[in-house]
């Protein structure tokens, strides 16, 4: 065992650029692998994870058409529903329309206690932590016309801390002046939920009406969508019909749908985001054999002599085969080990680049048990062919083609 080890550790290091370039193909590959699984499995993650018991209520017609808030109160009567809020789309920007994040104006007298279980209130007015956080945060929302409540990496994005005052560029809702829209940090909230985007930013819905309908911008302010939280007894189903049916004559009809299936919805837009990943995934996987089974061929054709001579002092066709088969092992679960110790390792840095488009991006355990059987599959299928072909070769013809 100790001399196959010098012996293969000799044969990596004389042919270094060749094994150093085999590595790093491997190396990407399999940071590539874990990122296209790690995708599909956070949008999977994400659906799943959403509520059965909060349902979506948006117009019939198109997310971008607004419902009326008249229809919040009737909502609120249908047997079954325990809160409702609305949720409307802010959509500006701090400093650089290129760093989005999501901004929603909500009911802010019930929001935080009907996403309970999606977050809690880490921090509130001067310092507040704890039990009594959410009651302070409470209070400062109910307080201030301008209040609003912020994830934890927001915050550390921009250095945003509880009592700062954060302007915010509007590109829907445009004050007549093209001012600024001035928010007061009173709370940073942490995600309970995997799928719970802590780039998130919510504040009181009447600021933003009362602000537009005092300038003349609008006339009938609107919302986006209703939030609506379900008793723990009630159908889903039924509830969804119950609300539909109300307004099936408008002035607007709506669509109302559980919040898993909402966000399944997003999810299909992208089309059939699974197989293309598995495509993706496919490709990746016979790139790198590819080249793996390409590095081994050389490889077996450049150990032809001294399998000749190894084989004439005595050593077994099963040990030269096996020489070769430890290359190509650790060729690939060198680079195996360092791509998936940078998609481990980078899991952090991508979350804050795709925080906005896949929150709660997550290489899971399971994405990189997956990778290393892959890593040893190709190690095994790349250097099986050569390695048995070394071993079948006889002595007499492998000193012959040397000569």
């Amino acid at each position: 065992m100790r001399s196959s080890r010098v012996l293969v550790r000799k044969h990596l290091l004389q042919h270094w650029v060749r094994s150093g370039l085999t590595v790093a193909a491997i190396t990407l590959a399999m940071f590539l692998l874990c990122s296209v699984i790690s995708i599909v499995t956070t949008l999977d993650r994400a659906v799943n994870s959403e509520a059965t018991q909060r349902l979506v209520v948006q117009s019939a017609v198109s997310l971008f058409v607004n419902l009326p808030l008249g229809y919040q109160e009737k909502i609120v009567a249908v047997p079954g529903v325990e809160d409702v809020t609305v949720f409307q789309w802010f959509g500006g920007y701090f400093k650089e329309d290129e760093q989005p994040f999501a901004q929603f104006a909500v009911d802010h007298e019930n929001f935080l206690h009907m996403y309970a279980k999606d977050m809690r209130v880490a921090e509130g007015p001067r310092g507040v932590t704890g039990d009594s956080a959410l009651e302070a945060v409470q209070a400062a929302m109910n307080a201030d016309r301008r209040a609003a409540i912020i994830g934890p990496d927001l915050a550390r994005e921009n250095n945003w801390k509880v009592g700062d005052t954060v302007p915010i560029i509007a590109k829907i809702f445009t004050k007549q002046d093209r001012s600024a829209w001035e928010f007061d940090i009173v709370g940073i909230y942490e995600p309970l939920k995997s799928n719970f985007d802590p780039r998130q930013m919510f504040f009181r819905f009447d600021y933003l009406r009362e602000t537009l309908e005092a300038e003349g911008m609008v006339d009938d302010m609107g919302t986006g969508v209703y939030m609506v939280n379900l008793e723990a007894t009630a159908d889903p189903g039924l509830v969804s019909q119950a609300i539909d049916g109300l307004f099936e004559n408008g002035p607007q009809r709506t669509k109302t749908a559980t919040e898993a299936v909402f966000q399944s919805f997003f999810i299909a837009m992208l089309g059939n985001v699974p197989a293309f990943m598995g495509a993706i995934g496919g490709a990746i996987v016979f790139a790198v054999l590819f080249s793996v089974v390409n590095t081994m061929l050389m490889a077996g054709r450049q150990r032809r002599g001294e399998a000749g001579i190894l084989k004439a002092l005595g050593f077994s066709n099963a040990c030269v085969a096996r020489l070769l088969l430890y290359e190509s092992l650790v060729l690939c679960l060198t680079g195996g080990a360092l791509g998936i110790g940078i998609a481990a390792l980078f899991e952090e840095p991508v979350r804050w680049a795709v925080g906005g488009a896949l929150p709660g991006y997550t290489v899971e355990p399971s994405t990189l048990l997956l990778a290393v059987g892959v890593t040893l599959v190709v190690g095994v299928v790349a250097g099986i062919g050569p390695a048995l072909g070394l071993g079948r070769l006889q002595p007499a013809d492998a000193l012959r083609s040397e000569a």
